[in-house]
């Protein structure tokens, strides 16, 4: 693009922009409607089959993958809503196979069938629609059915209840968006309970182009479910290409957030919400917002109130409006939403607060893309006067406005994926990197209920509880990490970070500009012993800090498209810390420790008996964890194994020369296509193919498939043994023969090896990279001229290199 047209682009952004931002305030005129006030959605709510009915005799049903298959029996049809009909009920024999195409697909599958396919027969099925099944169904009858007995209707009334209550989806909600945007589609969705495979268990098959609820933003997914676990086995993209990209049906591009907090918690709050619309014929905007906050008005852009959904908190969380009319592709569309309520805001005691972990995506009505969106965050925030409120952006104002209330202005400059704020009565540190970053971390001067009689109560002697007191260790931390990461990712596109102390324990949450700590890492090492948090990854506590503030680069200047690709999030932070380790640790003992933990963590066998490693790619994210493989595996895979893959990727760029240079190139590469973007994992891979060194070329294509069939997609695990042998010339010429075995792979796999010389002086070096396919046996001799110490030992996995066995 030349200079006179990229003048131009900026010009016409920043007119967009200002437009935005100039636009006059949605004023509510008249009355809000009550929530759920639709004609169309309450008939569908309380819709449930009637006495219209066929029977069929093997008739067959296909759908992306799926075969169901009814021997003989009944159908009987939900009573028509705008003119279409939803859903059947069908009794009688029948059987449901499935076949999946993709092998990773085919491995989770086993896991509940102990086959690559699934064969179950049902007595009765439930179905929701909005494409044709209904028309398929008629078109196979061979008579009328008789009146229905009781159970097809309890059949259709527990799906609407349990469903929701147990799965939080509302597929009322989804089938009304078709219906109101055009009537047909194509989503699908049916219901049966397990034979003899699993009893007691449910199972729900769903296709939606727009991406199904569990699994987003795949379109096909088979899923159990009961009273006490949900588990999603399969999951793909549909076959029909238009289909693949539906997709969602608008993006978030503006929020302007009005906010008043009292002592209790409670939040007061409206949002004007500024949307795109991504597709023609949409009417309904599906948003997310926290369940306890209860929305009390919608209205449109004409100031005229609209329809909105939003059912009993413990049925299910989604939150829908309504369109007056439908919106075409490449609108703009602005709400105003007026909501409160408590508990996504705790007060925790002694002027601590803390934003729940579910609410902090959440707490303003926001788009369902998870981190792929990134929109504009105007917030004011009226706090009471002894408190702070610290938000993502950069404060723009500071006032009190009376009835000992503040007012706090935060705007951001640039789109960002998420928006929060950590509120309190807070002591804080500051200090700035080498380059002008200001880094400034903010302590609780008080402690929370939990805490606060901790020492009095506890039979030891327990130190300071305070985290003021470790505000300088985490600044001084949170400086280095900035410091170390924006050489090697690049510079964030912002000027500062605040580092804020959360009531919470357990976890570390990293929002742009803004870090929620937990306060268990304040305390120091002798408090931590005492209180039992070092008896399990003592080494987190060290790590936190760097992992969170890794994430203003991991998940917020780069976000991740959907759950396939959340690995790059965590798993990118964890590398990061063993950047930060590697730079920190005077010995390197703790940058070799923290490699040492990733491999036990992924190797250890939890009590299912399954290791990390083995339990599925790292794109199949969350579903690893389920009643098979254990709760646990989801966390070592992602975080250890995702960490894994780029520094094995680091240790095969390296050169003597350039040392880490190319792979930080690399990375600040993908940084800049990808900053204030949603990226997959084949982003990444396309991004670094582009500047491939060629000794990375191992087949010649150009491409790194070898790599990431390996590591990212595949679950094999090599074994390495090596031994040798030196001899020394009479002129002083070392040789050494090496063997080098590479076992338990498939003949498909290979791996550049790294091979280090140890020298009896201590010194130890890269000297060779050796490339092995299959299981496969390196048996040669190498000169290695003459040495300023003694030959020790060939040495595998000096700096763990390559993820292995041993």
């Amino acid at each position: 693009m030349d200079t006179r047209a990229s003048l131009l682009a900026a010009l016409l952004m920043a007119a967009v922009a200002h437009a935005q931002t100039a636009a006059k305030p949605i004023e509510p005129n008249g009355p809000a409607k009550a929530a759920n006030a639709s004609s169309a959605y309450a008939a569908l709510l309380s819709d449930l089959p009637g006495t219209d009915g066929v029977t069929v005799k093997d008739f067959t049903l296909r759908r992306e993958g799926a075969t169901f298959h009814f021997d003989q029996g009944s159908f009987y049809f939900y009573t028509p809503v705008e003119g279409q009909v939803t859903g059947a009920v069908f009794v009688g024999t029948g059987r449901f196979d499935l076949a999946v195409q993709d092998a990773g697909e085919q491995r989770s599958l086993a896991l509940l069938t102990k086959s690559s396919t699934m064969s179950q027969s049902f007595s009765t099925m439930v179905l929701r629609f909005t494409d044709e099944t209904a028309e398929e169904i008629r078109k196979a009858s061979v008579g009328v059915a008789g009146a229905p007995v009781a159970h097809v209707q309890d059949a259709a009334a527990n799906l609407a209840t349990n469903y929701r209550r147990d799965l939080s989806d509302n597929a009322d909600l989804r089938i009304l968006a078709d219906l109101l945007g055009g009537g047909r589609g194509q989503y699908f969705l049916a219901s049966f309970h397990m034979g003899s495979l699993l009893t007691e268990k449910n199972v729900v098959f769903i296709v939606d182009p727009e991406g199904t609820a569990h699994a987003a933003p795949d379109q096909v997914e088979l899923t159990t479910w009961s009273d006490v676990e949900m588990q999603p086995w399969v999951a793909y993209k549909m076959q029909d290409a238009e289909a693949k990209e539906n997709g969602k049906r608008i993006q978030v591009t503006d929020e302007r957030l009005d906010v008043t907090i009292d002592r209790s918690g409670q939040m007061k709050s409206t949002a004007e919400t500024t949307l795109k619309v991504l597709r023609d014929g949409v009417r309904v905007v599906p948003l997310k917002l926290y369940p306890t906050l209860r929305v009390s008005g919608v209205y449109g852009e004409s100031d005229a109130p609209l329809d909105f959904v939003q059912d009993d908190k413990k049925l299910d969380p989604d939150f829908g409006v309504i369109l007056s009319a439908a919106a075409k592709a490449g609108d703009t569309v602005r709400l105003l939403t007026v909501y409160g309520g408590r508990d996504a805001l705790r007060a925790d005691g002694h002027e601590t607060y803390y934003l729940m972990s579910g609410a902090r995506d959440s707490w303003y009505p926001a788009g369902d893309n998870g981190f792929g969106d990134f929109a504009a965050f105007h917030m004011t925030f009226h706090i009471p006067q002894n408190l702070q409120i610290v938000a993502t952006g950069k404060q723009v104002s500071l006032a009190p406005e009376g009835n000992g209330m503040l007012k706090a202005v935060w705007d951001t400059d640039t789109p960002i994926a998420v928006a929060g704020f950590n509120l309190g009565n807070f002591k804080t540190k500051e200090a700035k990197t080498t380059s002008g970053f200001d880094v400034t971390g903010y302590a609780d001067v008080n402690l929370p209920d939990d805490y606060a009689n901790l020492p009095n109560s506890s039979q030891m002697a327990l130190g300071n509880l305070s985290a003021v007191q470790a505000l300088p260790t985490e600044v001084s931390q949170g400086v280095v990490a900035i410091q170390l990461y924006s050489d090697y990712f690049g510079k964030l596109p912002y000027d500062h970070i605040a580092l804020t102390e959360q009531t919470a324990c357990s976890y570390g949450q990293s929002w742009p500009m803004l870090v929620y700590l937990p306060i268990c890492g304040f305390w120091d090492s002798t408090v931590q012993q005492q209180l039992g948090l070092l008896d399990y990854d003592a080494s987190y506590w060290r790590e936190v800090t760097p992992h969170e503030v890794s994430h203003q680069w991991w998940g917020q200047l780069v976000g991740f498209k959907s759950y396939r690709d959340q690995w790059m999030s965590e798993g990118f932070a964890n590398f990061s810390v063993g950047v930060f380790l590697r730079h920190t640790s005077a010995k390197m003992d703790d940058y070799r420790a923290f490699w040492k933990e990733q491999q036990k963590d992924l190797l250890q066998k939890n009590k299912e008996g399954v290791r990390p490693i083995d339990a599925g790619a790292l794109t199949m994210g969350e579903r690893v964890s389920n009643s098979k493989s254990g709760e646990g595996v989801y966390q070592a895979l992602i975080y250890s194994k995702g960490a894994y893959v780029l520094h094995m990727l680091e240790m095969m760029y390296w050169t003597p020369k350039d040392q880490e240079a190319l792979f930080e190139n690399a990375m600040q590469q993908f940084v800049k296509e990808y900053a204030g973007k949603a990226a997959t994992t084949e982003d990444w891979k396309a991004s670094l193919e582009k500047k491939l060194p060629p000794w990375m070329n191992l087949r010649g294509d150009g491409k790194l498939d070898w790599f990431f069939d390996e590591w990212v997609y595949g679950t094999e695990l090599p074994h390495y043994t090596i031994s040798s042998e030196f001899t020394v010339d009479s002129s002083g010429v070392t040789s050494v023969h090496i063997k080098l075995s590479q076992s338990n792979v498939s003949d498909k796999f290979v791996m550049r090896i790294p091979l280090y010389l140890q020298l009896k002086n201590g010194q130890v070096a890269c000297i060779a990279y050796v490339v092995l396919h299959g299981s496969n046996t390196l048996d040669q001799t190498f000169a290695l001229g003459k040495l300023p110490s003694p030959a020790k030992a060939m040495l595998l996995n000096y700096n763990a290199d390559v993820l292995s066995d041993d």
